[in-house]
């Protein structure tokens, strides 16, 4: 026998004896460990090194009514050039084809808006009461059916004129093309290719493909603040149809998504305006991954659709016919329900069958603290600071990346970069970080169980994170905080009671022993 197991032998046998002839008193609490709730009503966090954006987040303005209480416009569009099934194999080849039928979704400014409000750039999360979660790689090919796992979006820019790329991918050039103009209107696109002859050749009908994807991609996946307009560097994603079928296209709309919603979330513009009013990104994608993870937010009948369409694939399907929730302030009920959020459906797609989702169960990357990239939109994810979304213990993340290097890629036009200069915004640095993307995969031991009120993840985020966004809110907070502290001091004054019963109940036993042995 081991000299372990010879020393869990005798405690073993010291407690079956100790049970028999001597009381063990348990150790008292120490009310000195008790963390008083808050003097004054103030949600800002008690530490400032992580969200360095504090005083400058729209959450702070709306606290103070300096951005008022209005809801983001949403940009982009649903009426595209029309598909035809003729399209079907070039959208295949690309990766696309999942998409289409995804286009219909109407997205809900106020639940959006309000979700926003509660996103941090700092770290590529939401901070909500109960920690935090944010829409990982995982989401995105779950609800979209989009690839994660391939090449950068970003491609070189040939020195060739926009006029002649149009002509050559086209077959045609936009009226309004001139000079170094590189964006073409999306409505253009829908008068010029809505007519497919039918007689058309191989040819015309890979140049109509092509409009229709352009549309897809300015329209819904990276829609620019003007909601019209697509740039002309997506059109050479689409030139090869087999190429683009390699481009890790989930990972791209993740990155776009993520710096618009920090851009709207700090008031940052590249031109120095105020772009608190407009929300790009493919939004429809946040709204899915809402619903999924918040049922209070779902749709009322959302049991019975999930339970009619749990087979959808993508399962963004799911979601397509439903219904926002509507009351008379839907952006303050909003607000007042992720302030009083503490049901999170961490791992939605838990049960889901295996097959559904092919080989991309097994992917590392849902995992991989990686620069995602989308010309030149280079964001980062942070899946190792919600490793409770893929069943993990979450342990205190390391430090994100530092306020310089977001905020620059905040700034950055949403129209891409010139020719020849894309790697600058882009740098090779990230590209290398996303090539060698499975070397940075964040992992911890699997659990099940949740991070109670009172542990040392919990403790150390509610020092670090704002805690509420509306004053009802912050109230509700305070007064639950008010309520634990009273819960511990009375089981403090309990404990302490019990024990002292027991110390005294011990002293009468050790007296009576020795007075018989006497």
């Amino acid at each position: 026998m081991s000299s372990d197991e010879e020393a869990a032998g005798r405690g073993r046998g010291r407690g079956r004896r100790g049970r028999g002839s001597r009381l063990r008193v348990p150790r008292l609490m120490d009310p000195y460990s008790m963390r008083l709730p808050p003097a004054t009503i103030d949600p800002s966090p008690v530490d400032a090194t992580l969200l360095w954006g504090h005083g400058q987040h729209r959450i702070d303005s709306v606290w103070t009514n300096e951005a008022g209480d209005r809801s983001f416009h949403v940009r982009g569009t649903t009426i595209l050039v029309p598909y035809r099934e003729l399209y079907r194999p070039y959208l295949e080849a690309a990766g696309l084809l999942s998409v289409v039928p995804l286009v219909p979704m109407n997205p809900d400014a106020s639940l959006i808006t309000a979700l926003v409000e509660r996103w941090r750039p700092e770290t590529s999360t939401f901070h909500l009461p109960c920690g935090e979660v944010t829409i990982t790689l995982e989401d995105v090919v779950t609800l979209s059916g989009l690839a994660i796992d391939g090449d950068a979006v970003v491609v070189d820019i040939p020195d060739e004129e926009w006029s002649a790329i149009c002509l050559r991918l086209l077959g045609r050039v936009p009226y309004d093309l001139v000079g170094g103009v590189a964006v073409v209107r999306i409505t253009w696109l829908r008068v010029e290719f809505s007519h497919l002859p039918d007689d058309a050749s191989q040819e015309v009908i890979e140049q109509f493909a092509r409009a229709y994807a352009l549309s897809l991609i300015g329209g819904v996946l990276f829609p620019d603040r003007s909601g019209s307009t697509v740039h002309l560097q997506y059109l050479l994603l689409i030139e090869d149809w087999e190429r683009a079928g390699g481009f890790a296209w989930g990972a791209a709309v993740l990155s776009y998504l993520y710096r618009e919603m920090g851009r709207s979330s700090l008031h940052i513009s590249h031109t120095g305006t105020s772009l608190a009013g407009d929300l790009g990104g493919w939004v429809a994608l946040l709204q899915f991954w809402a619903w999924e993870r918040f049922p209070h937010l779902a749709p009322r009948d959302s049991e019975t659709r999930a339970q009619a369409t749990e087979d959808a694939h993508p399962r963004g399907l799911r979601w397509l016919s439903a219904s926002s929730r509507q009351y008379g302030d839907q952006l303050f009920q909003y607000k007042l329900w992720l302030d009083a959020m503490d049901t999170v459906v961490w791992q939605p797609y838990r049960e889901r069958a295996l097959h559904l989702r092919g080989s991309v169960i097994q992917s590392e990357t849902f995992r991989a603290v990686v620069p995602l990239i989308c010309f030149s939109s280079v964001m980062w994810h942070h899946p190792d600071r919600v490793l409770r979304q893929f069943g993990m213990r979450q342990h205190e993340p390391h430090q994100p990346h530092p306020e310089a290097e977001v905020r620059f890629f905040l700034r950055q036009a949403t129209r891409g970069p010139s020719r020849g200069q894309q790697l600058v915004h882009a740098s090779r640095e990230s590209l290398d970080f996303w090539n060698r993307r499975h070397e940075f995969v964040a992992t911890s031991s699997y659990t099940d169980e949740e991070l109670v009120y009172h542990s040392e993840h919990m403790e150390w985020y509610r020092d670090v994170t704002r805690r509420s966004g509306t004053r009802r809110g912050a109230v509700a907070e305070a007064l639950v905080s008010f309520l634990i502290c009273l819960i511990d001091l009375f089981a403090y004054f309990v404990v302490n009671c019990v024990n002292c019963v027991k110390y005294l109940t011990f002293c009468w036993c050790f007296l009576v022993r020795h007075y018989r042995a006497c």
